[in-house]
């Protein structure tokens, strides 16, 4: 009855805990590492798969405004004037390039951030 019951309860706060608390510190340190380690590697494996995704669609978008582009030329028959084409595209690209400049990848600082936070 009882005393199982105790016996139980007893077994299981120490197969969580440890069966004193510096084990049991060093058991919620390890899990918590582990805990860690897991979130980074589905960061890092989210963040690549993201990459791939963005170079795709960027070259797909890209070809698809080629396409459209020579579609134009061809629809022009002969009356597609290259030269004000070619100044829109160099300014076009001028101001993406300005926006890429622009744009600024945070980067972690992970020294500073295991010193903080104490993860490792």
């Amino acid at each position: 009855g009882r005393k199982f019951k105790e016996d139980d309860e007893a077994s299981h706060r120490e197969e969580v805990y440890g069966c004193d608390a510096l084990k049991g510190f060093k058991k919620g340190k390890k899990e918590t590492v582990e805990h860690y380690r897991a979130l980074l590697r589905l960061s890092n494996e989210y963040r690549l798969s993201e990459n791939d995704w963005n170079l795709a669609s960027s070259k797909a978008n890209s070809i698809a405004v080629q396409i459209e582009l020579l579609e134009d030329i061809i629809k022009a028959d002969g009356k597609f004037d290259l030269t004000a084409e070619l100044e829109k595209l160099k300014e076009e690209h001028s101001e993406a390039e300005g926006m890429l400049a622009d744009v600024k990848v945070k980067v972690p600082d992970w020294d500073k951030l295991f010193k903080v936070g104490s993860i490792m």
